[in-house]
């Protein structure tokens, strides 16, 4: 991780109330960044922004619920307020959901694509007008590896991810009149957080044993390995970073099969 990148500059960090996103904001804080830090979650928030402080950083804690685009808008100004700007915002705010297509209820899908997509769209757009004035801008928003290929059994869970991957390529692709500005789509594969027992699921789906499975066999990666990559890649303005080797894996697969993916995931899987 560039630590000289990062030191003096203001980041927001959503979803920062533990896993991924407290990783994020402590070690942006150890690299001498202030950080703004948002989760709906009051009691996770106060202990991030405790551990980012008994470390020496600087950092506040703002409860929202980051699809929420009014409140996000509020969100900015008082970021604004304090700090005078933002150079680095990460959208890690998000849902994990456990249901495919028969199972899941339309409402199911609005709620699964709210907390992912529509979290990232509202807090790219209440904070874009100030990361664009920074010398060093960066947005990165969080996709999976579900975001690079579709597998069953998670249909909302991996729409939403598809859509914040192609609202992350229409954003940067608009950003080329702001060349100092860099946007990073980041696509996690299974991160050991706690992410598995607080997700979303479909009526009739046993989320105890999908949460059992996850952190058995999906979850590979440590959070702080995660946080570590995911800062190195936005500081190198990388337009794409995969995390951990199930989103190796994804994206190979991707490039390699084509539509055919699914049957070489599978071959790969059972050896």
């Amino acid at each position: 991780m560039d630590r000289s990148f990062y030191a003096g500059g203001i980041a927001v960090v959503t979803g920062a109330g533990a896993g991924i996103g407290r990783e994020l904001a402590v070690r942006l804080a150890r690299a001498g960044a202030a950080v703004a830090l948002v989760d709906i979650d009051e009691a996770a928030l106060g202990e991030t922004v405790e551990v980012v402080r008994r470390g020496g950083g600087e950092g506040v804690g703002l409860v929202a619920d980051a699809a929420d685009a009014a409140r996000m808008g509020e969100v900015a100004g008082e970021v604004g307020g304090r700090f005078g700007g933002v150079d680095f915002l990460i959208n890690n705010a998000g849902r994990l959901y456990y249901g495919g297509v028969a199972e899941s209820a339309p409402a199911d899908f609005d709620a699964v694509m709210r907390a992912n997509f529509g979290a990232t769209v509202a807090s790219t757009k209440a904070f874009l007008p100030a990361v664009v004035q920074s010398s060093r801008g960066r947005i990165a928003n969080l996709s999976s590896a579900y975001g690079l290929i579709g597998l069953g059994g998670a249909a909302p869970y991996t729409a939403a991810k598809f859509a914040i991957r192609g609202f992350t390529e229409s954003l940067r692709s608009e950003l080329r009149e702001h060349p100092q500005v860099a946007v990073t789509c980041v696509y996690p594969g299974g991160v050991k957080t706690g992410i598995a027992w607080s997700a979303l699921s479909a009526a009739g789906v046993d989320a105890h044993r999908a949460a059992v499975r996850f952190d058995r066999h999906v979850a590979r990666t440590h959070p702080e390995q995660a946080a570590r990559i995911i800062l190195r890649g936005i500081a190198q303005g990388r337009s794409r970073v995969l995390i951990g080797p199930d989103a190796i894996l994804a994206d190979t697969a991707a490039r390699m099969a084509g539509g055919q993916y699914e049957r070489l995931i599978r071959l790969v899987v059972r050896g």
